[in-house]
């Protein structure tokens, strides 16, 4: 008897000093789950076979080096979680190192509150179906403490879905074993993002167990081509981690990314905490996803992930590749240099294709216009291609050039019949100017995301714009494509000694996004 009591005692002992331990956690600390049972599964062997299917059939390769960062979409689960597992598989393909970390998980109020600030749940914990999550109330006091923007307003968080849809596929991928720090725009003010910036770099934090990781969806509900066309921008801009582009790209009024202060806070902060790789998993929309919604417009999802690659053992803020290709710089041009180009294509196609004239331009003024420089003119109808035609070298200056080649795309492209008076105010004009052709003897030099490639074997040759690899994302596909599609060479002719390669950046900018169409 005895001995049976000197078991059970100490049990019981235990079970409740550990409900004790429970009943220390007020209620009203513990967010509980809103979307379940409408946007995810409230059952939690449903949710984790619907997360297990997305997971499988996300095809992503195991990252080198350690991911600071990921973005990932926030809609109900049919429509964004195939995309969604892209990101969070990433974490699965290495678990050892991503479990037992401090997740510092950043969305937006869809329904924004009176009050202007940053809105953080400092304590307790986040539950959804597959269980409790706790929060790392440490770094989350720390990050509460830095800037007055900054509070605990709970409001801000229930009800809000763009924290919570993140959650049950972080417990899927690292097997419930992490810490929450929740955070939460109000407004997405330039002051908001500021103060989560000062406090996230602030709070020193360890970054080999800590990660951030971004909800958001891009674009709303526009034609579907015409959403692939704003996402591929939006995405190209994040990938080379322009912020001043994409800042000015959303001013234009463009819906980039509906929680675009967490993006901008997570491109702000990774090259200062040793992120030197941005890399593209995977991008889709709910047109392709779920294909009967294209007929009311899709939503763009995107999943990304922010990197300290393992082959560089420094913080630096751009990719080795970059250091070691000078003359691969961006091509630029002011906002009037811009709207000269495409106002002089504008005119020139509307005298061609109305009255059979050659548009002739007076010289311009401006330095930069009478340059030369290789263009490319692309032109779209209801988001479709419509006709496209570039030169590959210069051949005069910029401002023939691209009256040359707006006429070509208008007329000569041997895919479209010419177009016609009647389509002219359906047309939008994109220029695309490319700096000079760089000759490089690796295709390992090429940058992902950044770079347009040109391949000559012999007399054959082929060329991919940097907006291929928005379709195109891993560099081998890219140039096995571009090495059979285009140049009409063996699918690794990109290792063949005898390929000459080259690469190019490009500036692309339409009436579209400038606003005047």
């Amino acid at each position: 008897m005895k001995t049976i009591l000197s078991v059970i005692i100490p049990l019981l002992l235990f079970v409740g000093y550990a409900k004790s331990r429970e009943k220390e956690v007020n209620m009203s600390d513990i967010r509980k789950p809103a979307m379940a049972g409408s946007w995810y599964p409230d059952n939690s062997d449903s949710l984790r076979q619907t997360i297990k299917e997305f997971i499988d059939s996300a095809d992503v390769e195991k990252i080198d080096g350690r991911i600071l960062g990921l973005i990932a979409p926030h809609a109900g689960y049919i429509y964004s979680g195939p995309v969604a597992a892209y990101s969070f598989k990433t974490l699965m393909l290495d678990k050892k190192q991503y479990r037992g970390n401090t997740v510092i998980l950043i969305g937006f109020a869809h329904r924004p509150p009176n009050w202007e600030g940053v809105s953080i749940w400092s304590k307790g914990y986040w539950e959804t179906p597959l269980g409790k999550i706790p929060v790392d109330e440490e770094l989350s006091q720390k990050i509460l403490n830095s800037d007055t923007l900054i509070q605990d307003k709970r409001e801000v968080h229930r009800g809000e879905h763009s924290l919570e849809l993140e959650l049950p596929f972080l417990q899927y991928a690292l097997d419930n074993d992490f810490k929450l720090v929740p955070i939460a725009f109000s407004h997405q003010s330039a002051d908001e993002i500021n103060a989560v910036v000062k406090a996230i770099l602030s709070a020193d934090i360890d970054w080999n167990h800590t990660f951030i990781v971004v909800s958001t969806d891009m674009s709303h509900y526009h034609p579907y081509n015409d959403a692939v066309m704003i996402d591929r921008k939006s995405l190209g801009r994040v990938l080379s981690n322009n912020i001043e582009g994409l800042i000015g790209w959303m001013q234009q009024g463009i819906d980039a990314f509906c929680g675009w202060a967490g993006v901008v806070t997570m491109m702000t902060v990774a090259p200062k905490i040793g992120a030197n790789k941005t890399i593209l998993l995977k991008y889709a929309n709910s047109g392709d996803t779920q294909p009967a919604s294209r007929e009311r417009g899709v939503v763009g999802y995107s999943a990304v992930a922010f990197v300290k690659s393992a082959d560089n053992s420094t913080d630096t803020k751009v990719n080795k590749s970059d250091e070691e290709i000078p003359g691969t710089e961006e091509y630029s041009l002011t906002k009037d240099e811009k709207l000269y180009l495409l106002k002089l294509s504008r005119e020139t196609i509307d005298k061609y294709v109305k009255d059979s004239l050659k548009y002739e331009p007076e010289k311009p003024t401006d330095n930069k216009l009478v340059e030369n420089a290789p263009v490319f003119v692309t032109l779209h109808s209801d988001g479709m291609l419509r006709g496209c035609i570039g030169q590959m070298m210069a051949r005069g200056p910029l401002y023939l050039a691209v009256r040359d080649m707006s006429i070509a795309a208008a007329t000569q492209d041997p895919r479209f019949h010419p177009v016609t008076a009647d389509e002219l105010n359906k047309i939008d004009i994109e220029v695309s100017v490319l700096s000079p052709l760089k000759k490089i003897d690796s295709f390992e030099k090429i940058r992902p995301h950044k770079d347009g490639v040109y391949i000559k074997n012999g007399w054959q040759s082929g060329v991919f714009l940097p907006q291929v690899w928005e379709q195109i994302p891993k560099r081998d596909d890219f140039l096995r494509e571009l090495c059979t599609q285009k140049a009409g060479l063996k699918s690794d002719c990109y290792k063949d000694p005898n390929t000459e390669i080259y690469i190019y950046t490009v500036l692309e900018f339409s009436e579209k996004e400038m606003g005047i169409k």
